[in-house]
């Protein structure tokens, strides 16, 4: 199933699975900690591949606004 939207996340720390998505951060900032993999801060413009499967600890510092296409 494709799906694009919307995502937002006020501040503090949430883990997930992630599917395999492409996103662009609109606003706020974060860390993304992927397991077995690496640490990325992010913040406006960013643009981010996350693989299907991948295990992430998210520590949000400021609310965090994200445009999201996930494929199956």
């Amino acid at each position: 199933m494709h799906a694009v939207g919307v995502w937002q996340h006020g501040p503090g720390v949430s883990t997930d699975t992630e599917a395999d998505e492409v996103f662009v951060v609109l606003r706020g900032s974060a860390t993304i900690e992927v397991e077995n993999g690496p640490v990325l801060d992010v913040g406006p413009g960013d643009v981010v591949l996350m693989p299907g499967g991948a295990r992430t600890v998210w520590t949000v510092h400021e609310t965090l606004r994200k445009v999201y296409a996930v494929r199956p």
